[in-house]
This record gives structure tokens, sequence and C-alpha cells, in this order.
């Protein structure tokens, strides 16, 4: 009950995208459902995500191509964010561990793999032992680490996959150094959202499936986090974390009911 009244009295809601509205480059359903109501109710929405495969331009297109249909500036990508990033801190050289396609949002940069001021990393499949042992040396040399996300792992159709976080953590751990996240579940994240739509931490509603970056990120800024059971969610997640969601969702197929219904209330 108490996840309908949130929902349906929300001004407005962020949302994950890979597992809840998109699993593989296929709609989830009910996704294009649920966007087409909150269009025709002028409810306004942001996609937050740690996808850092593509350009938020590209990612655009992908979405419209497959009946998602977003403008640019409805997309808040840890790409985009590490791109602010480091524009803040002048004119870092770089090393860049992600997707080729990422690389088209960070070509104003000056990229240099032997002597870098900062190690981006983010979606990234052509890791090796070599590839993440250099990173290491040029972190102990000094370098920063600039981690687009955390995530732990994702969810294709063949099963879950490892993350970007894994080998930020391994970097850490064996530098001892730690890194600037900038994706969830990072606080300027999503108040760079809330900003963008112009609303206030208690109008929203955040929908995701990962419990640390979705759920307990949203919940540092006071915003209620509805975790929906698709995509990467298992029934372990909850047993062994101590963040506990505001409400739960078995797909967003089910957002259209709720806020159609008011007998809920």
């Amino acid at each position: 009950m108490l996840k309908m009244k949130l929902i349906q009295k929300a001004r407005g809601f962020l949302f994950d995208l890979d597992g809840v509205f998109v699993q593989s480059g296929k709609p989830l359903h009910g996704a294009i459902e649920s966007l087409e109501l909150l269009r025709s109710l002028n409810i306004p929405f942001r996609f937050l995500t740690n996808t850092t495969t593509k350009s938020r331009l590209t990612l655009q297109n992908t979405l419209n191509s497959i009946g998602i249909n977003c403008e640019e500036g409805e997309i808040f990508s840890a790409g985009f964010s590490g791109v602010q990033a480091i524009k803040a801190m002048g004119a870092p050289k770089c090393i860049f561990y992600i997707a080729d396609d990422l690389k088209k949002d960070y070509l104003g940069f000056q990229e240099d793999i032997n002597n870098p001021d900062v190690i981006v990393i983010g979606d990234y499949e052509s890791w090796n032992f070599d590839k993440i042992d250099h990173a290491f040396r040029c972190v102990m040399n000094g370098a920063k680490i600039l981690a687009l996300h955390m995530g732990k792992y994702y969810r294709v159709d063949s099963g879950l996959r490892i993350d970007a976080g894994a080998f930020v953590a391994a970097l850490e751990f064996a530098t001892n150094k730690k890194g600037m996240i900038v994706g969830k579940p990072n606080k300027m994240f999503f108040e760079s959202a809330l900003n963008h739509m112009g609303l206030e931490s208690k109008d929203v509603v955040m929908i995701g499936d990962d419990l640390t970056n979705d759920i307990y990120g949203a919940q540092e800024l006071g915003i209620p986090g509805i975790l929906v059971k698709s995509g990467k969610y298992h029934k372990g997640m909850l047993e062994s974390s101590s963040i506990i969601p505001d409400g739960f969702l078995e797909s967003i197929a089910d957002l259209p009911k709720i806020i159609s219904n008011r007998d809920y209330l």
C-alpha cells in the first residue's frame, strides 16, 4: 500500500534503464506503455543509467529505435557525468578504459597512455592482465582513478555478467587509493537530474533493480526507492544487504496499473 501511495503522489520519476526498461537491447514488458502514460499525464521522468557502452546520443537513438521514445536531455548517463568531471579538472591527460562508442563524448580530451593524470574506467570488455597491470602502474605513479560507476554486475539474456566496479575495486585494493565515482550512487548524479526537472527529493520516486546504485543512492537524498523484481534482482540480494527498499514492483508493467487505479488509495 505504501509503494502505491508513493507512486501515485509522485510529481516525477527517476528510472534505472537496464533491467527495468531494457534487457539485451529489447524493451521489457510494460516499458513503452509506462512512458506513454507518463507523457499523457505530463509527468516528467529522467533515466539515470550507469550504462557506459554508448554515448548519450547513441543511447537515445537506440532507445527510440525500439520504441522507448525519449529526448537526449531525459537521459542522465554516467558517461556524460564523466565528461563533466574531467572538464572540472582543467585539462588532464587521460587513459580511457571505456567502450569505443562512448569515446565519441571524450574526443576533446588529451589521451596519454603512458603518463596519464587520470584513468577513466567504464564498461570495457577488453580487460586482460597486461591492461589492469598497466592501470595499476599508472595509479602508483600518481594518476587518479575516475570511475564512471561501481556496478558489480548486470543481467543479459544469458545471465549475469561482471561489471566495471569489479575492476575499479581491484585497482583500489592494490594501490590503496580511492577512485572518484561520478555515476550512481553519487549524490550529485541524482541532484543533477532533480535540478533538471525542477523538482525536490520529496516530489519524486526512484525505480531500479540495483539495491546500492538505485535504492541506496536515492534514499541518501530522501528519495523513496522502489526495487523492481526484474533485471539483476534475485532473492538473495535482500538477505545479504542492510538496504531496505521503500517498496517493490514485480516489473515496470505494474507502474501504469498503479498510477491509473486511484482505488488503491
